[in-house]
């Protein structure tokens, strides 16, 4: 296991990084705290983390929760590799499954209506926004070169039973995209939290929702400052 560092993210969970391979940032541990406050049960429930990365968003729910189940979907095989080393590390074989495939491919991999919700924190930007990395798995953990949010938000109306809820992190200033995505497939956005991180500006800069499957209107907006 050359090159892999062992993360303490808990007092109960490690996770395992490597250089080269995208790591987790705050958004994604924003998702799970999201998610933790948000869903009423997760005992018996099973979920699935779309471009999952190195799985810190399942691994985190599971810690806390262990009714919980999980399936992960994510196209790189370095990073999803170190998922599930990290599941094994922290004994959570029997709970989590780790896919090496295209989100585009769910309909290979699962039944129809199979989980009871989905996360996702997917790439933010366009593929002619900012520069790319020289590094081709770190550029697809960023920009839409593998999938967009039309493509999560159609996976996850394949993936969720009806009542369902998709749970997501992303800039603010794509917000439009995003509601695009979740009308064409169905969804409502019912809570979004718009997340202050700057101490010198009042602008949000990211966002935190949830969107249920084939339900009616109606959404619940507020602002959280993370920036002390």
């Amino acid at each position: 296991m050359e090159g892999i560092k062992a993360e303490k993210v808990t007092e109960t969970l490690t996770v395992l990084q490597k250089k080269g391979v995208f790591s987790y940032g705050t958004d994604a541990m924003m998702l799970a705290d999201y998610v933790e406050k948000n869903v009423i049960s997760f005992s018996g429930r099973k979920m699935c983390d779309l471009c999952s990365g190195t799985g810190i968003i399942p691994l985190i729910l599971c810690d806390k929760n262990e009714n919980l189940k999980a399936s992960c979907v994510e196209i790189n095989e370095n990073a999803a590799n170190l998922s599930r080393e990290s599941v094994k590390l922290n004994g959570f074989e029997d709970r989590i499954d780790v896919f090496c495939a295209d989100i585009k491919d769910v309909k290979t991999l699962f039944k129809n209506e199979e989980f009871d919700f989905v996360t996702c924190n997917p790439p933010y930007m366009t593929v002619d926004c900012g520069k790319m990395c020289d590094d081709g798995d770190i550029s697809m953990a960023r920009h839409e070169i593998s999938c967009d949010i039309y493509d999560v938000f159609k996976a996850a109306f394949y993936l969720l039973r009806t009542g369902g809820c998709i749970y997501t992190v992303y800039r603010s200033d794509r917000l439009s995209a995003l509601m695009n995505a979740a009308k064409q497939n169905k969804f409502e956005i019912k809570d979004i939290v718009f997340i202050k991180t700057k101490k010198t500006s009042e602008e949000c800069g990211i966002f935190t929702c949830k969107a249920m499957k084939n339900a009616s209107e109606g959404m619940k907006v507020s602002v959280k400052s993370i920036n002390g």
